[in-house]
């Protein structure tokens, strides 16, 4: 009896993919053009290159490349084009049957010169055609807050976030660039309105900070599920408090060899083996698959054949990331 590869999963759901990194640049490309936009560079293949990641790049200039693609993306015409090409790319092609994507609005908002209602319902309008196309194909938005902006401004975006959690928005987000006078006083009151709104937060922590700022993020906001988190692994009473509460680390392989968050595949491997040793619930995720150059099954396949997960352990991450998704 043939055995699946890693390869052949089917079913498979990503819980963590910024829209951002997960469009082609032949379509950013087009984007550029359709709106008339002076890009950097004038030559199609220096821009191929410019929006996609070879080698190890560093976190802070991973980070940078984010600034050209949200400004591409920044018109609800875009979005309703994207939020419908990415899932359906994926469903087609890698076989993602439930997919959420993350974006923040205010990043395409042109500095308040376009309605963020515009793009949180343009975005709702693709993500919903791409799931009318195929009745497998489970989709939903989360709302990204940002470690730059002041707390009022975070705050428009969980309103935006509750005025449409009926029409597709299923979670809120905090990612950006680490900022040393940042601080998560003011999110606390924000994560009581989220939770009591019955909307998923996740929380980028763990990835470029360490296990301390984990331990602040998990007891001051709660967060159903955590971005990346890998930090935790050198702190055991953290894993502890991870598995007692059930809050699931949304890994992103790739993305973290390639933002030098992981220094190689050997200590990629002993993360892993003490997450499982320490029963944390982790899934497996992109990031976003165009910037990184993968695909979700291309994760599996890299963790399997370089014998950092098994194939069941694998299927039971897949498994996991279906069952704690924010899509009801």
């Amino acid at each position: 009896m043939e055995t699946k590869t890693a390869v052949e999963l089917e079913n498979l759901a990503d819980l963590h993919m910024h829209i951002s990194a997960s469009v082609t640049p032949e379509i950013l490309w087009d984007l550029a053009h359709e709106q008339g936009m002076k890009l950097p560079m004038r030559d199609y293949f220096e821009f191929a290159k410019s929006v996609t990641i070879d080698g190890n790049v560093g976190y802070e200039e991973y980070l940078k490349m984010y600034d050209l693609l949200e400004e591409i993306q920044s018109t609800p015409e875009a979005m309703f084009r994207l939020a419908e090409q990415v899932p359906t790319h994926l469903y087609q092609h890698d076989k993602i049957d439930l997919v959420e994507i993350r974006m923040n609005p205010m990043l395409r908002s042109r500095s308040g010169k376009i309605d963020l209602d515009h793009i949180i319902v343009y975005t709702l309008q693709g993500l919903e055609r791409a799931s009318l196309k195929f009745p497998r194909l489970r989709t939903g938005l989360i709302l990204s807050m940002d470690r730059r902006f002041p707390p009022e401004v975070n705050k428009i975006i969980v309103d935006k976030a509750i005025k449409y959690k009926d029409r597709g928005v299923i979670g809120i987000d905090l990612a950006g660039p680490i900022d040393k006078n940042f601080s998560f006083e003011p999110i606390e009151g924000l994560a009581k309105r989220i939770h009591a709104e019955g909307l998923g937060l996740t929380i980028h922590t763990g990835e470029a900070t360490n296990a301390d700022e984990m331990w602040e993020v998990v007891t001051k906001l709660k967060p159903n599920r955590i971005g990346h988190g890998i930090a935790c692994v050198h702190d055991a009473n953290l894993m502890a408090y991870l598995r007692e509460h059930r809050i699931v680390l949304e890994t992103c392989p790739t993305s973290n060899l390639k933002t030098k968050s992981v220094k190689d595949l050997d200590e990629m491997r002993f993360n892993y083996q003490t997450l499982l040793e320490h029963r944390v619930p982790f899934t497996i995720n992109t990031d976003g698959p165009i910037l990184q150059k993968t695909t979700l099954p291309k994760e599996y396949e890299m963790l399997i054949e370089n014998h950092i997960l098994t194939m069941d352990q694998a299927q039971a991450a897949n498994q996991l990331a279906h069952e704690v998704s924010f899509i009801k």
